[in-house]
Formats: structure tokens, sequence, C-alpha cells
């Protein structure tokens, strides 16, 4: 592969490379070794001190056979003893990559392969230095590294959950993971600051469930702890549970689940525990209550002499009872501006716990939330991806100079499209409207009681003019409009970046009030102007014709006036032309007889009206498209040309090559 990312978690790793034609990102799974995702269990099992296994299988096969469980070890949470030089650790770390080089299929690494791990913000250069010799000992090109904020940031710009405007201003990324928790606060890429708690990750909620079992179910709390079957039990059956649990009160605050673990006793009978109806409140209640099983205490017991620790982190060491979630409240809170701060990036696994949204909902009350739909694999996604950073900035200076006249093209026919199939649409529930409530109950009543062509005009013009729920159609279905051009064209401007060697593309936008708005006060002044229907106009044109001359002779009569004095000598009898000539003068002030309105002619009346509001509405979108279409290319334009300017704010990106 061209270039592989590698992040090394304290608890998982993930891998992810890029190749051949594509420069998207791909996943690598290692059959038995990872997970269908690419999840790879940071742990090495050791049996007579020689490396066994490494990842999931060396968790899964740890206690199956028990005849060799006195000369078996398991080996994990020993990556950030490598920034302390820690002997030990860096020879388990060896082996494990050592065993993870060899696991890659055939083809993967390559002599050409570009290496990029990520490097934790708050680590000193010693880290980066003992890890490189960790790698070149076990057989890696020696690696490049990266910050792992930085390779999250490239992740969600790539995924939109987060934009070049974003991260001009103050962002912050909260990397919430199994084994850590580490913040990064940015401002134009300068780091503002970076902390968090190295012992404040995951897996302490996956202790906390463990304890619940064993504090629900008796046997598991007499036969567990200790025994073979406990690591599986603890920290994979626990973790499977918790994370089911997260998401589902993620989802619904009012959720009770009930939780499973199976297990087998010494004498390999199958055993299950069961916790029902556990709740977001007694999760709550637990968390707020929790001190460390000595199996995690032992897991962390290279920390008990460590300085720099939070107290919360002495605390758990010394199995003291702290507050997991205030633990947390207490690592937002000592962020710096958390009021400035108008971006925060949820990434890392254990950013889906609902108390995460809370918190940072509460704590950075002006900031937008956004989390990537990789939370497990942004920073490896980025390091994969770090790479075309520069790729890029050429790429968009050829298509800004070169190509955008035809995408502009395109993009604009797409939008006229759009319009047209939304203007139909729009024209016809308008239409219906307008007659069904503005028009036929003013016919209606005037059968009953006759009314002045006059009074039906006034009747006609109070009813549009009053008609509210007229311009709510027009502006729900602006929205609706404007929503589908925002997605197609932010779709086919990311999908043509990524054809002509893209594959950071920024967010592109068609601001939801500018476009709203605008279109909405065109369509507003021109559905205004129905206001003036002229009743006659309709009727002599599409009633008065279907009357025979004896017919409209009798209908005049019944209003009092003499026809000779009305129309003049003959003039009754001149035929369809001449009676409407003067017929809208002739009714203007006189009501109107009740046989002008029958069904029939009623029907004659509005079907009339849907032809005149059709064409009318019709023309008012058709107005309105063509601004559509070029404020469409002006805006794929500025896109580009910001996206080409802004590009130097990414070559603050850098890696170091120990």
């Amino acid at each position: 592969m061209k270039s592989i990312g590698i992040d090394l978690g304290t608890t998982n790793t993930y891998l992810y490379g890029t190749g051949g034609a594509s420069a998207e990102p791909a996943p690598l799974t290692l059959p038995r070794i990872s997970d269908e995702n690419g999840c790879i269990a940071t742990v090495v099992l050791y049996q007579d001190h020689k490396p066994l296994l490494i990842g999931n299988i060396a968790e899964s096969e740890y206690h199956t056979n028990r005849a060799a469980m006195p000369a078996r070890t398991l080996r994990s949470q020993f990556k950030p003893e490598i920034a302390h030089g820690d002997s030990e650790a860096m020879e388990w770390m060896t082996d494990f990559l050592r065993e993870l080089r060899a696991a890659l299929p055939e083809g993967v690494l390559e002599p050409e392969s570009r290496i990029y791990v990520g490097m934790p913000s708050r680590t000193r250069e010693d880290f980066s230095l003992n890890l490189a010799q960790c790698f070149v000992r076990a057989g890696w090109p020696r690696p490049a590294f990266v910050r792992e904020s930085d390779a999250a940031m490239i992740s969600c710009l790539q995924s939109g959950a987060l934009s070049i405007d974003d991260i001009e201003n103050r962002a912050l990324i909260l990397d919430f993971g199994g084994g850590t928790c580490d913040f990064t606060s940015l401002e134009s890429m300068d780091v503002l600051q970076n902390g968090g708690d190295p012992l404040f990750g995951g897996r302490l909620f996956d202790d906390l469930l463990f304890q619940v079992f064993c504090r629900k179910n008796e046997l598991f709390q007499r036969d567990a702890p200790g025994s073979g079957y406990e690591y599986y039990l603890h920290w994979i059956q626990c973790k499977a549970e918790k994370e089911r649990f997260s998401d589902a009160v993620a989802l619904d605050g009012a959720a009770r689940v009930s939780l499973h673990a199976v297990w087998h006793d010494a004498r390999g009978n199958r055993q299950d525990a069961y916790v029902h109806d556990y709740t977001r409140e007694d999760f709550i209640r637990d968390a707020e209550n929790y001190a460390a099983t000595d199996s995690l205490r032992a897991m962390l017991g290279q920390y008990a002499d460590r300085g720099g620790l939070s107290p919360q982190a002495r605390d758990l060491l010394q199995g003291r009872r702290i507050g997991l979630l205030s633990w947390f409240r207490s690592i937002l809170g000592g962020i710096d501006g958390r009021r400035d701060i108008s971006k925060v990036i949820l990434t890392g696994g254990s950013s889906r716990w609902f108390f995460v949204q809370d918190m940072a909902r509460e704590l950075f009350p002006a900031a937008e939330r956004a989390m990537s739909r990789r939370t497990y694999e942004d920073i490896a996604y980025g390091l994969a991806l770090y790479p075309v950073l520069s790729e890029s900035h050429a790429a968009v200076r050829a298509l800004l100079g070169e190509k955008i006249e035809t995408f502009a093209d395109q993009a604009c026919e797409v939008v006229r499209n759009i319009v047209a199939k939304h203007a139909t649409f729009a024209v016809r529930l308008c239409t219906e409207r307008i007659v069904d409530r503005d028009i036929m109950p003013v016919l209606e009543e005037a059968r009953k009681v006759q009314k002045t062509v006059e009074q039906l005009e006034r009747a006609f013009v109070e009813n549009i003019q009053n008609d509210a729920g007229l311009l709510a159609v027009i502006r729900e279905k602006t929205e609706a409009l404007r929503e589908e051009i925002q997605y197609e064209l932010q779709q086919r401007f990311r999908a043509w970046l990524r054809r002509n060697g893209v594959p950071l593309a920024p967010r592109f936008e068609f601001p939801a009030r500018a476009l709203s708005n605008d279109f909405f006060d065109a369509i507003s002044v021109k559905v205004s102007r129905l206001a003036f229907l002229n009743i006659m106009d309709f009727m002599a044109s599409a009633v008065l014709p279907g009357i025979a001359a004896y017919a409209v002779a009798g209908a005049i009569a019944h209003t009092g006036e003499a026809v000779s004095a009305v129309l003049g000598g003959g003039a009754a009898f001149m035929g369809v032309w001449g009676l409407g000539k003067v017929a809208k003068g002739f009714l203007w002030k006189r009501k109107l007889p009740r046989f002008f309105l029958t069904e029939t002619n009623r029907r004659k009346i509005v079907e009339k009206n849907k032809a005149y509001i059709e064409a009318a509405l019709g023309k008012a979108f058709a107005d309105v498209q063509a601004g559509l279409a070029d404020d469409a290319e002006r805006r794929l334009r500025h896109a580009l040309a910001s996206m080409l300017s802004r590009l130097t704010v990414l070559n603050q990106v850098r890696c170091a090559r120990p």
C-alpha cells in the first residue's frame, strides 16, 4: 500500500491504508487478530516468556487451555510506558508490532510504503523516539509521527463533520477512547491547549459493569473473579454489553436494558448472568459511586508511583470511591476559554456515551457539537489520508483553472431541474389552496346572497391577502427546494473533487437563510399580485360564451335594466364577442343573478382561475430560477477558490521523523 495509518491505542489499535487507483483509505482487517471493523486489541499473549498471539485472538485464547494457564501471561496497557523508556514495555510493544507485521496480508507492506503513526499531543519527544525504535526492531519502515488531534481533524474534514471555517475559529477535539481521554484546543491550527487524563477511559466503565454483574448475580460474584474466565468476562463481554447499553440509552433516555454475560464453570458447564432493566439513572448512580476492582488496579499498577496524576487518578489507584462522571466534568472544566469555542468534535469510541454529549452541551454553550461517523477509526483514517494534503493543493489549483467551467455548467443544469420539479409541485399546491379556500367559498356564498362583481373581487382580494397558510406552504416548499439543492450539489461537488484527485473536500453550502428568504420573498411578491384577480375576465371568456343569446338577454333583464339601455339596440344579439366586450362594465355595480353562478358556471370560473393562477405562479418560479442558477455557479466558484486559499491552513499539519 502507498501509505498506512496506525492508531496505536492504549486499548485498541486500528490500521487504515491507501493504495491503488483510489485515494480513499480502507480498513485493514486481519483474520482472528481483528474484528470485522479492523479493531485490534493492543495485547500480547506470552507462553513460556515467548510471544504466542496478539490482538483479539490473544484475549479469547488466554483462558482456553487451563493446563497452560500457569505458563501464560497477557500483557496490555503498555503503550503509555513507552514514553518513560521502560524496557519491558518497549519489549512488549516490539513483540506486538512484530506479530502485527507478520499478520499483514501479502503485498500490503511494500518497500516504498509510508507509515504514519498517531502521537498523543501531550507526550514528550521521548515517546516518538522510543516508539520508532520499537517499529524498526519489529521490521517496519521507520514511521512518521502525526499528532492524533491533527489526524482526527483530517478525518472529520473529509467526512464533513468539520469545515475549514471551523478550524479557522477556535475548535476543540475531544478524543475519549478506551484507555485515555485527551483534548486539544485549536485556533487556525495553532494548538492553544492540550490536556486530559491518562487513566480516564472506557475500560473504567467495563470494570463498572463487571461489578454490576457481580452485585446482581451471586454465582457470578463467587466464581468469576480470579477465575480463568475473568479476563474474558471482564474486558470482552462486559465491554460488549457496555457498548450495547450505551447505544440504547443514547437513543432513548428512558430505555430499560437487559444485560447478559455467559461463561463456563470449572466443570465446563455453561452459566448465565443477567442484569435486568438497567436504566440511565442506575448507571449514573453506580458511576458516581465507583471503586476500581483489584484486577483493574493490578493492570494499572505501573502508575502507582508516577507523579503528575490527577486527584481522581490517585484515588482510583488506591481503591477509593470516586465519581466517574464528576471526573469527566473536571477534565472538561479545565479547558481554557470554553465560551470562545465554536465547534466541539467528539471522537473515540467512548465519546458515544450520553453524558459526553450532555456535558459538552452544558460546558460549551456557544459551540456546535459534531461527531464523525468513524468515532473509533477517525485517527487511523486521518493518518492514512495525511499524504494527500499536499497533493490536494496542486489538484485544486488545476481544477480552478481548467475544469470549473464544465462542472459549473453541469451544476446549473442540476439546479434548474430541481427548481422546475419543485415549482410544478408548489404551483399545484398553491393553486388548489387558493381555489378551495379563497375563491370557491366566495362563489358558493354568492349563490345564497347575491353580490356584485366588485364585491366578489374584493372578497377574493381579502381572502388571498389574509391567507397566511398560503405563504406557509410556499415557505415549506422553498425549504425543501433549498435542502435538495444543497444535498445534490454537495454530493456532486465532493464526487467531482474525488474523481480529480482531491479526497479532502470542503463543505459546500447554500446558506439556508439567504436562499430561503430570497426565494420566499420573490415568490411572495408574485403571489401577492394574485389578489387582483378579475372575476369578469373569467366570466366573459369562460362563462358567457356558453349561454345562448336569448338566455343572456333574459339573465340581463333580471337585473332590472332594459336590455336596449345596457347594450344598445341589437348589441344583445351581436354574439359572444360583443357580449364579452360590454358585460364587464355593465355588471360591475350590479348584483349577479343566481343564474350566472350555477354549479356548471362556478366550475368554469374555477377552472379559468386555476389556469390563471398556475400560469402566474409558474412565471414567478421561472423568474427566480435564473437567479438561483447564477447564484449556484457563483457559490461553486467561491467554494473552490476558498478551498485553495484555506488549504494553506492545513500546511501547518506537520509530521515528525525521529
